[in-house]
């Protein structure tokens, strides 16, 4: 029995298609129904039914199907083990290129990388402008939005969210206008001018009854700065409000506010030991934000 026609059976049972299980093999469909009519004379037994619609497997080829799918486990069980033993083997520099929210996320929940891959040095390059990772500027974007150049590998990490929040003592001192949510009476802090059309701008001064900021910043961080000091109700990335233990949310989500996080990296480095490290652990810290908010 050729061991990898296992593998191919449990790609026909996740497509339900000989064509599609064939594409995602990377194989034309014919020499995939002969890969299928060679393990079924090894096993000697029908393993699937074929009709013009898509394949449906037989009851022996449904208990072989589980069995393909416990060995593709231990084969991805088998590869991590490799990636642990070969952590140290990592090494270089990964520059990664994302805004000031983003790098804020990154910066605070990269300490353990370092011990799992010790020579392995991370850049992270903070700025509203997209590095051209064509011409190699970075290695890899982490960026609200999916770029479109073809020669890019991209991949969805998850959903940030926004809310608008102040500091326990500002929601105490202007306690009966943040329950009635009254913002006229109520101080605020947002962009300067330069960068009033940020979509989290526009959206704090269409609030109703809100003031213009009274403390206007250049830069995100210097809004949680001032919010979490006492200056104002501000909008932040939720995973920064639940970073800080004195925010109160006055509206905790602001669901026209959510930004679709992508990576994207350059197809040519998707061999890289060191950038493949780096990518993996951001999908470990994402799935992380994704079930617990933080």
């Amino acid at each position: 029995m050729n061991w990898d026609d296992l593998r191919l059976l449990s790609l026909i049972a996740q497509e339900g298609t000989l064509r599609g299980a064939a594409r995602k093999a990377g194989l034309s469909p014919a020499t995939l129904s002969r890969r299928l009519d060679a393990l079924e004379e090894a096993v000697g037994q029908k393993l699937v039914e074929r009709f013009q619609g898509g394949c449906i497997p037989t009851a022996f080829g449904a208990d072989v199907f589980a069995l393909a799918d416990q060995m593709g486990e231990i084969a991805l069980e088998v590869e991590r083990t490799r990636d642990r033993q070969n952590a140290h083997a990592a090494s270089g520099v990964v520059r990664i290129n994302t805004d000031e929210w983003l790098s804020y996320f990154l910066t605070t929940r990269f300490a353990p990388f370092h011990e799992a891959y010790p020579n392995v040095e991370v850049e992270i390059v903070t700025s509203h402008r997209p590095y051209n990772l064509a011409r190699r500027e970075a290695d890899i974007a982490i960026r609200p939005y999916r770029p479109e150049q073809l020669d890019l590998v991209t991949r969805h990490m998850g959903t940030l969210s926004f809310g608008l929040y102040c500091s326990r003592d500002v929601a105490t001192r202007h306690a009966a206008a943040f329950a009635s949510q009254q913002w006229a009476s109520m101080p605020f802090v947002g962009f300067d001018e330069p960068r009033s059309e940020f979509q989290s701008d526009r959206w704090l001064r269409a609030l109703p009854g809100s003031p213009v900021p009274w403390m206007r910043c250049s830069y995100g961080l210097g809004i949680l700065d001032g919010v979490a000091h006492g200056a104002g109700l501000g909008v932040l990335a939720t995973f920064l409000a639940n970073d800080q233990h004195d925010l109160v949310a006055a509206i905790a989500h602001i669901p026209e506010l959510d930004q679709d996080i992508w990576l994207s990296m350059h197809r040519g480095l998707r061999t890289s030991a060191r950038v493949r490290a780096v990518v993996d652990f951001m999908g470990q810290v994402f799935s992380q934000y994704r079930e617990t908010g933080r």
